[in-house]
């Protein structure tokens, strides 16, 4: 899905990126109930009173006052296409909060850059370090976190920006309380009963699996959906057509142009 180059000091390493997790949702339509079709969405303009088309809309940035500023193709393309991720700095993983983690993706070598790719991966694995790097993204600057994952590979995850991070989550936890060495030490207990290895194996999605089960049970009453009736009217419009063709062609007795 996207090829560049990760640039680690005067090291340019050819490399592709793949999404490293599948979506775990199960795609769904809504249905008409009646006859099984797929619902259609329209774009619709309510004061022109018109379905629109990808050539009759643009982007536009709503002000507090309810007016628009629309927005040119080349206003939506002034971020630079480059496609070359570039190592900033090197932190330890426990510096890196989780919380600006977003999409996780696997890094591949390309052709003429296993070796330093593998350099870089034994090295940062060895001093226990995470890249913080810069990057372009769907026409979007990001931050991201090069990684190594199991002794191997590297993954990157987009992060977002600091700016992002909502203020007033900091105020969620409220004023500090009084707690006492006997709750202190029962929950510190308590944490060490409940603590063991991570393997996500142990954690399966059961929602998932349990709708896959549902999905299967109802298989049997699944619905062929009815033709559109558009498709049926153009059929009729050809059949007019024909018609109407034949008519004129046996009043003149000419071929039909």
């Amino acid at each position: 899905m996207y090829k560049g180059v990760l640039g680690f000091g005067l090291v340019s390493i050819p490399i592709q990126l793949y999404k490293a997790f599948d979506e775990e949702r199960i795609e769904m339509h809504w249905v008409h109930t009646a006859c099984g079709t797929r619902v259609r969405y329209q774009k619709i303009c309510p004061v022109c009173e018109m379905v629109l088309g990808p050539e009759d809309m643009t982007k536009a940035v709503p002000l507090p006052d309810g007016r628009y500023v629309p927005l040119t193709v080349e206003s939506e393309s002034i971020a630079d296409v480059d496609h070359t991720i570039t190592i900033l700095n090197f932190h330890p993983l426990q510096d890196v909060d989780p919380a600006f983690y977003q999409q996780s993706y696997w890094v591949k070598p390309q052709a003429g850059g296993h070796k330093p790719y593998r350099l870089l991966v034994e090295t940062m694995d060895s001093v226990g370090q995470v890249a913080l790097a810069q990057m372009m993204l769907r026409s979007k600057s990001r931050l991201a976190v090069v990684r190594p994952f199991n002794h191997a590979v590297l993954m990157l995850h987009g992060m977002h920006y600091p700016e992002s991070l909502r203020a007033e989550g900091a105020e969620i936890g409220g004023p500090s309380v009084t707690i006492s060495d006997a709750e202190r030490d029962m929950a510190v207990r308590l944490i060490e009963q409940m603590t063991g290895p991570f393997i996500p194996e142990q954690y399966p999605n059961q929602e998932r699996q349990r709708l896959l089960e549902e999905i299967e049970r109802l298989m049997p009453s699944a619905r062929t959906p009815t033709l559109p009736r558009q498709a049926s009217e153009e059929v009729m419009d050809l059949m007019a057509q024909l018609r109407e063709s034949v008519v004129r062609k046996t009043k003149t007795g000419q071929n039909v142009s």
